[in-house]
């Protein structure tokens, strides 16, 4: 089975090479290898409260929703399981579905359903754990079915004992792309209404999950966090590679490649969104990915990555001098950064929300006597949100303006970006919400300037 081998590779190849790191990432190996019954550092208990959980916040209806397939990712994109049938179910199986029926007798109110084995498939794809007691038993489930079975159960929920139609209330994951885009939330709502019946009375209401499920992922358990630490952790060994090799005359890319590398060494699945090492001009582009600039002495170098552990991503920048020390003016911008990043975190209290973050750290810059060509002050330069949540995906659910509770999980990223005088700087740490205020998960990983330097003196010697 795809997860069972995949985890089994991921802790082997961490036990081979945890002397090497520091402290965190050992604590987190151990851990990882004393959790029992668990997929992906999740308990199966867990998973099962999530499904509860969703359940009795959806308990007037059906929720219903499918995994990815391997179709989705070609032959050139390795497979990844959808967050959201992740979360509820642990289960990487490509193909997968699963139907939450509140109202059902015990024992059937949670379905997860899985294709058919093929051994002739197997042959490409490996080993995967099909429909039966088995699958029930390695994924904590009341019931796991077939693939084949899925459409005649879910007809039959809203069938009476006659045979005549029931009220049929079905929550999704409903499509939110922008601009009409057709995307596989849409194709499987669509498969369900045509599973239903379109032309069925009563019709069928088909009703937004996102809403329960995102007050569910937002406040991050005891095994989550320690997932994004991991997560943290590993991204951090990779900025410590990037310091040790930086200098002028290297391409984006082979920054890049440094990264990528540090992430695979260290157990990561991979990276959690596209990494950024944007040098020079391209040091002021937000979400530059081109990373194909060859790299100039005096340059800033943007360095914007996050490993992805366990399906749980971090999201770390530091900004590097290309030449290892800032000059005069680069050290001053750097250093208002640094500080509008701290009067955030050091101002949250309770209660507070993302977007009033935000303004402590445009009120830290504005307070400066730094100011750009133009004579303005520098938070007009800072033209981005200060913060957003993190966990399973880079920019994770919740709302800015909710106020922000035990558990949640966030950045704080302030920038600067003064194109006419080629320099960009953006630092950015992950903070996890405690009852009393912010604990840095990246603190280890340095940002002070002064250490900035000596992390990339130590790489030349």
């Amino acid at each position: 089975m795809r997860s069972a081998r995949i985890g089994a590779a991921l802790v082997a190849a961490i036990a081979v090479a945890a002397a090497a790191f520091p402290a965190p990432l050992v604590r987190a190996n151990n851990a990882l290898r004393r959790a029992e019954a668990s997929l992906r550092g999740i308990p199966l208990s867990e998973y099962r409260a999530r499904r509860s959980a969703a359940m009795a916040a959806m308990s007037n209806g059906v929720f219903v929703v499918a995994g990815r397939t391997e179709e989705e990712f070609g032959d050139d994109l390795k497979y990844r399981q959808d967050n959201w049938f992740m979360y509820l179910t642990g289960a990487e199986t490509p193909g997968a579905l699963l139907i939450l029926n509140p109202a059902a007798a015990p024992g059937e109110r949670e379905t997860l359903y899985l294709p058919p084995r093929d051994l002739n498939e197997e042959r490409w794809t490996g080993p995967q754990l099909g429909p039966g007691a088995e699958a029930e038993s390695h994924f904590g489930f009341e019931r796991v079915r077939s693939t084949a079975t899925f459409a005649d159960d879910l007809r039959a929920i809203f069938r009476s004992a006659d045979g005549a139609a029931r009220e049929c209330r079905i929550y999704a994951v409903l499509p939110s792309e922008p601009g009409g885009r057709y995307s596989r939330e849409a194709a499987f709502v669509d498969r369900v209404r045509e599973t239903l019946g379109a032309n069925r009375e009563p019709a069928c209401s088909i009703l937004d999950a996102r809403p329960a499920l995102t007050a569910l992922r937002r406040i991050k358990s005891a095994s989550e966090i320690a997932s994004l630490q991991r997560a943290v952790d590993i991204t951090g060994e990779a900025q410590r590679d990037v310091a040790r090799a930086m200098r002028p005359g290297l391409v984006e890319y082979e920054i890049e490649a440094l990264v990528m590398a540090a992430f695979v060494r260290n157990g990561a699945m991979r990276a959690g969104f596209p990494s950024i090492v944007g040098s020079g001009n391209f040091s002021t582009v937000l979400h530059y990915a081109d990373n194909s600039k060859r790299i100039d002495p005096g340059d800033l170098v943007v360095v914007d990555i996050g490993a992805e552990y366990d399906f749980y991503t971090a999201d770390i920048t530091r900004t590097w001098p290309a030449s290892g020390r800032f000059t005069k003016r680069q050290r001053e911008i750097y250093q208002l950064v640094l500080d509008a990043q701290e009067a955030a975190a050091n101002g949250y209290r309770p209660g507070m929300s993302i977007r009033d973050l935000n303004q402590v750290a445009r009120d830290r810059m504005r307070a400066s006597p730094l100011r750009d060509s133009a004579g303005k002050t520098l938070d007009g330069a800072f033209i981005h949100g200060l913060s957003h949540y993190l966990g399973m995906d880079v920019h994770d659910v919740g709302d800015v303006n909710a106020p922000l509770k035990p558990g949640d999980v966030i950045t704080i990223e302030p920038g600067i970006y003064l194109a006419d005088e080629k320099i960009g700087v953006r630092i950015e740490d992950d903070y996890l919400v405690t009852a009393s205020g912010l604990e840095k998960l990246s603190r280890a990983i340095p940002s002070a300037p002064d250490a900035i330097e000596q992390a990339m003196a130590s790489g030349a010697k």
